[in-house]
């Protein structure tokens, strides 16, 4: 049970953070045509965008790999 409870915990945890960082991004990005930015920019932002969400996405794997408690230490306190 242990062995796979954490990789699903590890790519829910992941999905929550890349569904909050996609929304910020889609904010950004609404505010920023809003504000008056010229529709020639789209696809620069578009691939800026992009490039800023997978890089945020690999600091996430990374990060969550590496400091995500084992299952099998919080299992022998369960008591």
């Amino acid at each position: 049970m242990e062995t796979t409870f954490r990789p699903v915990a590890i790519l829910v945890e992941l999905a929550i953070l890349m569904a909050i960082i996609y929304s910020l991004f889609g904010g950004v990005k609404l505010a920023l045509f809003d504000l008056g930015l010229d529709r020639k920019y789209h696809k620069f932002i578009k691939m800026a965008f992009i490039i800023l969400g997978g890089l945020m996405m690999s600091f996430f794997v990374a990060h969550l790999i590496t400091f995500y408690p084992r299952i099998s230490i919080l299992l022998k306190y369960r008591g």
